[in-house]
């Protein structure tokens, strides 16, 4: 399946350049659309569940990582301290139900915490915030925007 982003010229400005992304999910399903959408929009994915992305993290540096927080069998707030752990200057983009849950210890870590519901668009408009932010990868937003 290819997301024929030319088709779609508004959203050309999420064109990533082949950054790498590693995007944590324990649900094979989700991974693996999340991942199709991502590398449509140019990004290098590294798709992996929670043990097989920290191990990744240990091996390769990846400029944004991208954590379900409550995915099935998911510790999100452990996932994203071991991150910064392995690799502190990785922007972490923290994926969602309610924002307003995330305890403030989590969302200190992050760079982002998107809503997750359908549209992939507020995750891609984060991502590309984070890789064209020159002030770095501790402002940290949050997105109203739904993702899958």
């Amino acid at each position: 399946m290819v997301f024929p982003i030319e088709n779609h010229k508004e959203l050309a400005h999420l064109r990533g350049d082949q950054q790498v992304l590693l995007c944590l999910c324990n649900c094979e399903e989700i991974l693996a659309i999340r991942k199709l959408v991502l590398e449509a929009f140019g990004y290098e994915v590294l798709a992996a569940d929670d043990i097989q992305g920290i191990n990744t993290l240990t091996e390769q540096p990846v400029d944004v990582a991208i954590l379900d927080y409550r995915a099935r069998g998911t510790n999100g707030e452990l996932i994203a301290i071991k991150t910064k752990i392995l690799q502190p200057l990785t922007p972490i983009v923290l994926l969602v139900d309610d924002p307003a849950s995330v305890p403030e210890s989590v969302a200190r870590l992050t760079s982002a915490i998107v809503k997750r519901e359908y549209s992939p668009v507020g995750l891609l408009q984060e991502i590309a915030r984070i890789l064209h932010d020159d002030s770095g990868s501790g402002s940290r937003a949050f997105s109203a925007r739904p993702v899958a």
